[in-house]
């Protein structure tokens, strides 16, 4: 899990790109939109093979999905439906990330790749799922070690690296990764929510 202020160095790096779209008036949901269509291109551009691109505009998918909160608070166009519409979103864009891996891996009959991907997919699903079940009782679930963040910096890097170096293995290693942390990390939010909620029934309804 990063620690926040690696995540709040991020954001700052681009201050004067947030300032130059409060003065624009440029709304929030048009950046988190525009960061659902980069998530989505990254998506085909894997499928297709071309990893090194597909990381990159992976990285212009992640930089929208860290600036557009700041964005919507300076602008003070922060609202509730905006904080759901960004989630929706960011959970389509990794799908369409992990769904181009996975058809490039498989039309290449790169099995074991694969399995992998479509194991760090579930992960991924279970993990926002634990999160948004939790908080629908009324519990914050912000733990373990493969957040969002985290997944999208393991999928960027190792498909930039793969794309440079041309060798599928750099990526296999981060499926590993992500295939095996993501699920433990859902194992870590329902233990934890167990542990918070132990002993709490639920009111019967009259």
């Amino acid at each position: 899990m990063f620690p926040n202020w690696l995540k709040t160095g991020f954001v700052n790096l681009f201050n004067p790109v947030i300032n130059f779209f409060v003065w624009t008036r440029v709304k929030p949901n048009w950046l988190t939109t525009a960061g659902f269509l980069f998530g989505v291109g990254s998506g085909f551009l894997f499928a297709l093979n071309h990893f090194f691109w597909g990381g990159m505009v992976a990285l212009l998918s992640a930089i929208c999905d860290a600036i557009d909160g700041s964005l919507a608070r300076r602008s003070g166009n922060a609202t509730k439906f905006g904080m759901f519409y960004d989630s929706v979103l960011d959970r389509y864009s990794e799908l369409a990330m992990f769904i181009g891996l996975s058809y490039f891996y498989s039309h290449s009959g790169m099995w074991l790749q694969t399995i992998l991907t479509d194991l760090a997919l579930a992960g991924s699903l279970i993990v926002s799922y634990t999160r948004a079940r939790a908080e629908g009782l009324g519990e914050d679930c912000k733990v373990g070690i493969m957040e969002r963040p985290e997944r999208i910096a393991v999928i960027i890097t190792g498909t930039v690296f793969t794309g440079i170096f041309d060798k599928h293995w750099i990526f296999t290693a981060a499926l590993w990764v992500l295939a095996i942390f993501t699920n433990v990390t859902a194992v870590q939010r329902i233990l934890y929510i167990r542990k918070k909620t132990k002993g709490q029934g639920i009111p019967l309804k009259k």
